[in-house]
């Protein structure tokens, strides 16, 4: 017995060679497709973490407000994220500065910073 069975669930019946998955290429697409989940989640909590310190506000409340963002822009929950952290970190490119700029409404009134300084390191 080889251990792999039919998608019907028959143990005594092995998979046929059309019935084999692309192995190698779904394999490919799942872990690219994994890496930018990884990617966007942590976005996702370093901007609430932002936003929490920025605004002096608790972690739901940056979260709520991410979600009003994202769904009064139409705009993707994880965009909003990168956005935030780039334009915080100083790397934010010409469309991420103008989607920052489309946030800047749904904001507290003190706004959102552009970034660190050329040559700034923020680290402690």
């Amino acid at each position: 017995m080889s251990g792999k069975h039919s998608p019907s669930g028959d143990p005594s019946r092995p998979l046929q060679a059309t019935e084999l998955p692309e192995a190698p290429d779904a394999l490919r697409d799942e872990v690219a497709h994994l890496h930018e989940a990884m990617k966007s989640q942590r976005d996702i909590g370093m901007a609430i973490g932002l936003m929490s310190a920025r605004f002096a506000c608790s972690t739901e409340q940056a979260w709520r407000t991410m979600l009003r963002i994202s769904q009064d822009s139409n705009t993707k929950i994880r965009t909003v994220a990168r956005v935030l952290v780039s334009a915080h970190d100083g790397s934010a490119d010409a469309e991420d500065t103008a989607l920052l700029a489309s946030f800047v409404s749904q904001l507290p009134p003190s706004g959102w910073p552009s970034g660190a300084r050329a040559g700034e390191d923020r680290a402690p």
